[in-house]
């Protein structure tokens, strides 16, 4: 039969098992995925989602080592008995991390790295590249070094360079992890436009299930491996946290000891992000920064964490302020071989119990001698957050804490936070979960070429007059 055809993607019995873990990430699975279907995968953190993406598309046992069994085939045609250069011509896989896709140093030639293994025309290929850069919205990026970009641009390009294949079948891991809320929405229109107009098959893992609610997909929901349940076009599961509005909660009292004193800073990467930006954090206080990618919200942290220098003004700590820091890509702060020595650096004093106890807190019971890059990308967000709590900072950064999130675990994180600002400690709190920030945060500092600061119902007041919708707690539920 010809790879050509579509039949559809058939899962039998699959399990895999990772050789670091002791019980299957995949245990006997099967589903039949139609040739017409979008289907949303969505489950608890760790439940198996990311592996599924990573078998189909090929990468699981030939790139990534693990014990399989049962079998996958794409159109009649077994994935693990076919060259995986001709799986990867028509399956695109979008992982959940950029930084672990990204190859090249300039965004041009990242997307253009794809066309041409491909051996296509230069005409093709420079073709390719301008229309994939206009499909996700960065023409203004095209000679921007991959480095220098935000973890929002970073998954724009991902995005980007897979599209510019041209794949049949798209695999999308959290695709809009990093984004903020109009590119996501842009992202949702554009999945739905290749749909229509290509005909292209979409398997999306996102645990924000309800924006994709207008493309009508079934939904997959796996637990331990397992598929627990599914639910048809017209029963998507709710995403509601129960977390209650903050707005009603105290003040902040002006005389609060003040931790972090910021004096018309500025700062930038060639063009400037911020100038003249000027804001203290109290005691007791969370501020919530949101703001489109790229607009300088991880910068920000990355400043007051002294791990960059501003162009001009002044950072200030009140003194014997200890700061936290909770980086979005938490493999860049992950530096021992097991979860527990993870967790050792800070606490060498600790007792083997206590250690374990901790991981339990925050529900990674089990994974003590596993080796913390094999985590899933939510799981390790939970280990450096222990981590960072473990040291009992003053002051805690956190970059995009509830990516890879289901709702338990942003329970259990929202509830860390809370305490942590109960004690008379300080957050700073990046998020693109809009509403989320409105429930948490004491005060807003939307950043873009205009900032505005100010208490969430003042600050969303100003950016529904500019036209800022995306960025109103209600966007989701307004447009779905």
């Amino acid at each position: 039969m010809s790879l050509n055809e579509s039949r559809g993607i058939d899962i039998r019995n699959l399990r895999i098992a990772y050789p670091d873990r002791d019980h299957p990430a995949i245990d006997g699975l099967t589903e039949s995925i139609a040739a017409n279907e979008t289907v949303v995968v969505t489950g608890p953190s760790g439940c198996g989602k990311s592996t599924l993406c990573r078998a189909i598309g090929g990468f699981i046992p030939e790139i990534i080592p693990a014990a399989v069994g049962g079998e996958i085939s794409i159109d009649g045609i077994p994935v693990w008995e076919t060259d995986s250069a001709r799986i990867a011509q028509r399956v695109g896989y979008i992982q959940q991390d950029p930084d672990a896709q990204i190859c090249t140093l300039r965004v041009e030639r990242e997307i253009a790295f794809g066309p041409e293994n491909l051996c296509l025309e230069r005409e093709e290929v420079l073709a390719r590249v301008d229309e994939s850069l206009a499909a996700v919205g960065i023409e203004h990026l095209r000679h921007r070094e991959t480095t220098d970009l935000s973890g929002g641009e970073k998954q724009r390009l991902a995005i980007a360079s897979i599209l510019a294949m041209r794949p049949e079948i798209l695999l999308l891991d959290e695709p809009t992890a990093n984004l903020d809320p109009d590119g996501a929405k842009r992202l949702f229109d554009l999945l739905a436009k290749l749909r229509d107009e290509r005909g292209m098959r979409l398997i999306v893992v996102e645990h924000r299930v309800r924006p994709l609610m207008s493309m009508e997909p079934r939904v997959l929901v796996l637990d331990r491996g397992r598929l627990v349940s599914r639910h048809p076009r017209e029963r998507i599961p709710s995403r509601s946290l129960g977390v209650q509005n903050g707005e009603g909660k105290p003040a902040i009292s002006p005389t609060a000891e003040r931790l972090l004193s910021i004096d018309r800073l500025a700062f930038g990467y060639g063009e400037p992000l911020f100038e003249r930006l000027s804001l203290d954090v109290r005691s007791g206080e969370l501020l919530g920064i949101i703001g489109p990618n790229g607009s300088g919200k991880t910068s920000l942290l990355r400043l007051v964490a002294g791990l960059a220098e501003p162009t001009a003004g002044r950072i200030e700590t009140s003194a014997g302020t200890a700061v936290g820091f909770v980086f979005q890509h938490p493999h860049h702060q992950i530096f021992e071989r097991t979860v527990i020595g993870e967790l050792r650096i800070d606490a060498p004093d600790r007792r083997p119990d206590e250690l374990v106890q901790w991981l339990a807190e925050g529900r990674l019971d089990g994974l003590a001698d596993v080796p913390p890059l094999s985590l899933s990308l939510g799981e390790q967000r939970r280990l450096t957050l222990l981590t960072a709590l473990r040291r009992e900072p003053d002051l805690l950064l956190l970059d995009e804490p509830f990516i890879g999130q289901d709702r338990r675990n942003v329970a259990w994180i929202v509830a860390q936070i809370r305490s942590h600002c109960g004690r008379g400690g300080a957050a700073v709190l990046v998020s693109h979960d809009v509403p989320l920030i409105e429930a948490l945060a004491d005060r807003i500092l939307y950043l873009d070429e205009e900032p505005i600061l100010g208490a969430p119902s003042e600050v969303f007041v100003q950016l529904r007059s500019r036209g800022r919708t995306a960025f109103l707690p209600g966007f989701w539920e307004a447009d779905g």
